[in-house]
């Protein structure tokens, strides 16, 4: 379960990473569109929404190099300093032609089903991207392994998008 946290927090570093641009105007999503459920979404709604949350779930350079230190370290036997030091110091790459293809959103295959709103999403989405701010390379990988409180009614509604309550064997601890 532990890898399988910590894949869901990458994903969503490299979502945050991609999703948004400096300098972007903060705005909030279309009180419409908040009441929207994801399996309801067109590919505007969905580019919609992600062009309102670029700024709120923007990370920085120093975030996003800070928690791949936190997470590659174990594997890759450097300290989580040093990775994030030699990624600071990587130039930055270009995202010209990706832009287009960057969603905030899970894929459609992903949201089928999922009946939690677009409200809802976000608000676990700037969660997740609040907790990954505040990792430090003195933070433990624990910090990442449980979804953020805020993220309950999607874990909910949307399991296939947060697993809910399964242990280290990947079984569910959930009353049925």
């Amino acid at each position: 379960m532990k890898q399988l946290t910590h894949l869901g927090a990458l994903m969503t570093v490299l979502c945050l990473a991609a999703c948004g641009g400096e300098g972007a105007d903060i705005a909030p999503t279309d009180t419409a569109m908040s009441s929207k459920q994801l399996k309801d979404l067109t590919a505007d709604d969905v580019q919609s929404t992600c062009d309102a949350l670029k700024a709120r779930v923007k990370l920085s350079k120093e975030d996003t190099c800070e928690y791949l230190g936190l997470i590659a370290a174990p594997a890759l036997g450097k300290s989580c300093s040093t990775l994030k030091d030699e990624c600071l110091a990587a130039p930055e790459e270009s995202t010209e032609g990706q832009a287009a293809d960057a969603s905030c959103m899970p894929p459609t295959d992903q949201r089928a089903g999922c009946t939690a709103t677009v409200a809802e999403y976000e608000v676990c989405l700037i969660a997740q991207t609040d907790v990954i701010r505040a990792l430090t390379c003195d933070s433990t990988l624990s910090a990442l392994e449980a979804a953020p409180p805020a993220c309950e009614a999607l874990a909910r509604k949307c399991p296939q998008l947060i697993p809910e309550g399964e242990d280290e064997g990947g079984q569910g601890t959930d009353n049925p």
